[in-house]
């Protein structure tokens, strides 16, 4: 059984990672590249390029790198990335998860994407796209689990094992996912998004409590998804839940070049009914302590669920990492 120290650092397996171009089933013009990350084979893996980033950060797999022969199927987590993010906005934590034995795919919510979101400048446009997003990700993010468990040149996917993982807007749509795959085992959600940001009717009549465990990990100095108003109503609301905080952390640190995004952020601060200040950067956690907790956390969490390798999310297991992490509550039985 890893501990959280040992899930921290870099998984044995090297990663590879593949794009899919899948179309969406209710619009096949709508497409959506999607990555699936997966364990390599050590001796193929080295032969293979880089895989690129899209903001420069960087990102430890490599392109079509041979799969690993293993003994058996891999469990699946599927990751949603967040309003105007991309499918590689946080390779940090999806590789570090193929490190440990996962096979992770994650699509781009084609029309809620960092590079086409930044063309919107008109607010009635900005309204719509949220709208269209609202329906169109738990659908594409379906679509990804469909195509990895389908096969191809990564290690064959359990359907039994499957979780769900996203950040901000990717939160909610990850929450979104047990009401339309009734086996999903386990839901991340790193600052979720909920009625603040969604709308009043984020979750259906009968989508909450969850029927499966689930992990809520918000930042504890995020202005955009607030603890208090945001993910703790949705923690007291879900059912078999954990909520671990991370401290001197704000909205961004759940993505790959931190430093770079948390200056976009500020630049644009205030944003409409934001109550508090954002942090400079300089004040906050730096990328590497703030990076090495989610991976533990998420690694740890997953492990639990999916792979039946138990390893406890309490204060004092989280106090060993660092005074990065808080244990805020649980549900869980």
């Amino acid at each position: 059984m890893p501990s959280l120290i040992e899930l921290a650092e870099r998984g044995p397996h090297p990663v590879g990672v593949t794009t899919l171009r899948l179309a969406d089933p209710s619009d096949p013009e709508r497409q959506l590249e999607t990555d699936v990350w997966y364990p390599a084979e050590p001796d193929g893996a080295a032969g293979c390029a880089p895989a690129d980033h899209p903001i420069g950060g960087t990102h430890e797999a490599r392109n079509d790198a041979p799969p690993a022969r293993l003994d058996a199927p891999c469990p699946l987590v599927a990751f949603s990335h967040g309003n105007s993010g991309f499918r590689r906005q946080s390779t940090f934590l999806t590789t570090h998860l193929a490190s440990w034995g996962l096979v992770v795919t994650a699509p781009d919510h084609t029309g809620n994407t960092f590079f086409e979101m930044l063309q919107i400048q008109d607010e009635d446009e900005r309204i719509r796209v949220h709208k269209e997003a609202r329906e169109n990700r738990p659908r594409d993010l379906e679509t990804a689990i469909d195509a990895a468990l389908a096969g191809g040149t990564w290690p064959a996917v359990d359907p039994k094992r499957i979780g769900a993982l996203g950040h901000s807007y990717g939160g909610w749509t990850a929450l979104k996912m047990p009401g339309r795959r009734p086996g999903l085992r386990a839901v991340c959600g790193l600052a979720p998004a909920s009625e603040p940001f969604v709308g009043r009717r984020a979750f259906a009549e009968g989508e909450l409590p969850l029927n499966c465990e689930s992990l809520l990990l918000p930042a504890l100095d995020d202005v955009l998804v607030d603890l208090e108003t945001s993910v703790r109503p949705l923690f007291e609301r879900i059912g078999s839940a954990s909520l671990v905080g991370l401290r001197d952390a704000d909205h961004f640190h759940f993505c790959d070049r931190l430093e770079l995004l948390h200056g976009l952020h500020e630049k644009n601060s205030p944003r409409p009914k934001q109550t508090r200040p954002t942090r400079p950067y300089a004040e906050l956690l730096d990328e590497a302590r703030s990076h090495r907790a989610i991976r533990a956390v998420v690694t740890g969490f997953f492990q639990t669920t999916l792979a039946a390798e138990p390893v406890l999310l309490s204060g004092e297991n989280l106090a060993v990492l660092g005074p990065e992490l808080a244990h805020l509550g649980s549900s869980l039985t």
